[in-house]
């Protein structure tokens, strides 16, 4: 399975930015912060799912606008930060798409 992990840059901010990814997901705020100190993964989710990506974005966005310096990985692979943008909208394009395939197949029948 293909995942999207963030990573954050250790810094005096650092009690900021455990506050908000402890909002998306149910790791313990010592676990958050060994991992921003050791430069660990702090927030994964699944490459193809368009709500998980969604809710990731969030907390990357609310993550910068805070003063994290982050870091996006497509599994063990540095992307720009709008990788995740772009990786959204391609997914929202191809659900378009199919919508409209099937009810073209559908008013076929």
């Amino acid at each position: 399975m293909v995942k999207m992990r963030l990573k954050i840059d250790d810094d005096s901010n650092k009690l900021k930015y455990v506050s908000i990814i402890r909002q998306n997901n149910g790791v313990s705020i010592q676990e958050i912060k060994r991992n921003i100190e050791d430069n660990n993964v702090v927030l994964e989710c699944d490459y193809f799912e368009t709500d998980e990506l969604k809710s990731f974005k969030k907390t990357m966005d609310a993550l910068i606008s805070k003063g994290a310096t982050v870091h996006l990985f497509q599994d063990n692979r540095e992307v720009q930060i709008d990788y995740v943008s772009n990786l959204i909208s391609s997914h929202e394009q191809i659900a378009k798409y199919r919508k409209r395939l099937d009810d073209r197949i559908l008013s076929d029948e």
